[in-house]
């Protein structure tokens, strides 16, 4: 097979993959571009691209080769088999000779299309080649075998181990395969397997003799891998290169962010690397919005609260703040109004640390402490860009406050958050960052704050599985997650209590006698109306402090 018929392979295959609804066009030109292009094999091309996953390419080349399914790979190669073929090569090709008899060779292989390989091999044992399909990871892990199983056998006296034909540099070469291909693989099959799950972060955590893998999805932890702990180093090092941080310092906390291809698309994380007493603590935050829909009723706002939000979203001036602890979904909430503000005569600007979502029409710019480029740097200087609408993405100082209110006071409408437990509590915070009273009374026009609570799972309902886990929730009674949330519009009579110093409870007693709903009494009418859990719902909020 030459070139041009490796190449029309590929192609027939891809044309195949497309037929079964497993790639779409696009991704089937991108794929065909990039092995034409970048010169590495067919099967390390869809895979990292993020097109497929290895197995279910091993899949799909088998039905479309008619190759037998699945691959019985013998407990020992026999070593005469493998006579004259440095492990390195067959490692490298990902190639593996399974059976052999007087005229034909079984051999596995992860990429069929690679004639070169296939003509090698067929040539120096002088037979037909009968080809099976195995993903590259499982042929590199039974050559790791062979390769332990023959040193194994030189240290013990067995053999000189010439039969296997690796000299030094080979067996170095292999060395570096072991250390470093395993470590690749683990790293962008936990981020696949995350991704795939719509978890939102990744934990990896050193204990004290080995190291756990939990994924967060829909606001719940669960363990899904553990890694040797001798993995540990190479894993945070591989982390550490792809964010671009200081793979030589372990002693103090580092935070980058990455950006990998994951079946066709582009995903951003968010890193987080902090030392503990066993290693580096390791947390990556999915920065992954396809699908997810900026609307604001399908974030779980009914029509009144719809209306509510948009009376404020819709002031010519002044600042509308969202509260909530970490992933209560609050840029979610904040670009959903952008979405619906976002207009040819509108300018917005956000300055966020990082920017989670990326929208067309908008200028987004990410903050960088290390340049000294910080919230209230960037927003003064977004002022002398005539915005109309600015994202502030948290109001974390004195200093960012200040800059936020004056933006207000000189005709913006700016939108923020910030970590309170409820609305009324982000105005007395505001107030106790040193922003005067007068000021917050005559600038914020209202807070929302919120948090999610899962959703009961529309196959099962939640009911008691005691068969089969259910596919859609995979047992545990819930499936997405819906917002839960109050709203504080800031009237002349709440403006007045600000102003006079009023606390928290003040202010939310008076909110409540307005129109205010507190939160803990919408999320009891979600879970009355069987969107959730009571269970659930004390999970989340505290009911007896009213949160």
């Amino acid at each position: 097979m030459n070139a041009s018929a490796q190449s029309k392979g590929i192609e027939a295959f891809l044309a195949f993959l497309e037929g079964e609804k497993v790639l779409t066009a696009h991704a089937a030109q991108r794929a065909l571009g990039a092995s034409r292009t970048s010169g590495h094999p067919f099967d390390t091309v869809m895979t990292e691209l993020g097109l497929i996953g290895e197995q279910d390419l091993a899949n799909s080349l088998s039905r479309y080769l008619q190759a037998p399914t699945p691959v019985e790979i013998p407990e020992q190669v026999s070593p005469e088999m493998l006579a004259g073929v440095p492990l390195a090569y067959l490692r490298e090709n990902a190639i593996l000779p399974l059976q052999m008899d007087a005229e034909q060779l079984v051999v596995a292989v992860a990429d069929p299309f690679s004639s070169a390989t296939i003509d090698a091999l067929a040539f120096h044992y002088e037979r037909t080649l009968a080809l099976r399909i195995l993903p590259r990871r499982m042929i590199a892990e039974h050559i790791d075998r062979i390769e332990q199983s023959a040193m194994a056998a030189v240290s013990n006296g067995g053999g000189s181990g010439e039969t296997l034909d690796f000299g030094p540099d080979d067996l170095e070469r292999l060395k570096d395969f072991a250390r470093e291909a395993p470590i690749v693989r683990f790293v962008a099959e936990t981020i696949h397997k995350a991704v795939d799950a719509r978890a939102t972060d990744i934990h990896i955590e050193p204990l004290e003799d080995h190291v756990r893998i939990r994924f967060r999805h829909d606001g719940m932890l669960s363990t899904v891998d553990t890694a040797s702990i001798a993995m540990l180093s190479g894993i945070s090092t591989r982390i550490k290169i792809l964010s671009r941080l200081n793979i030589a310092e372990r002693r103090l906390p580092q935070d980058g962010r990455m950006r990998i291809a994951v079946r066709g698309r582009d995903v951003d994380l968010r890193v987080s690397v902090i030392p503990s007493i066993h290693g580096e603590a390791i947390v990556l935050r999915i920065l992954d919005r396809a699908g997810v829909e900026l609307k604001l009723e399908k974030l779980g706002f009914d029509s009144a609260a719809q209306a509510k939000i948009r009376t404020m979203s819709q002031s010519a001036n002044g600042i509308v703040l969202i509260t909530g602890p970490t992933g209560s979904g609050k840029t979610t909430t904040l670009y959903s109004i952008l979405a619906e503000r976002s207009r040819p005569d509108v300018k917005i600007f956000t300055v966020e640390d990082p920017v989670e979502y990326r929208m067309a029409g908008i200028t987004q710019l990410q903050v960088n402490p290390a340049i000294d480029l910080d919230f209230a740097a960037a927003l003064r200087s977004i002022l002398r860009q005539d915005p109309d609408i600015i994202l502030l993405g948290e109001i974390r100082d004195r200093e960012t406050a200040q800059v936020a209110v004056q933006a207000a006071l000189t005709g913006h409408l700016v939108f923020s958050t910030l970590h309170t437990n409820s609305a009324a509590g982000a105005l007395t915070r505001l107030r106790d960052m040193g922003i005067d009273g007068y000021l917050l009374g005559a600038t914020i026009r209202g807070v929302i704050a919120q948090r999610l609570l899962r959703r009961i799972c529309p196959t099962c309902h939640g009911a008691e599985q005691t068969g089969p886990a259910c596919r859609t929730c995979n047992g545990s009674g819930y499936s997405g997650r819906t917002v839960t949330y109050e709203m504080l519009q800031v009237s002349p009579r709440i403006a007045e209590l600000i102003d006079q110093g009023a606390g928290e409870m003040e202010i939310g007693r008076i909110a409540a006698e307005d129109d205010l709903v507190p939160m803990s009494a919408h999320a009891t009418a979600l879970a009355r109306s069987q969107v959730t859990t009571m269970d659930e719902v004390r999970r989340v909020i505290d009911l007896a402090g009213g949160d």
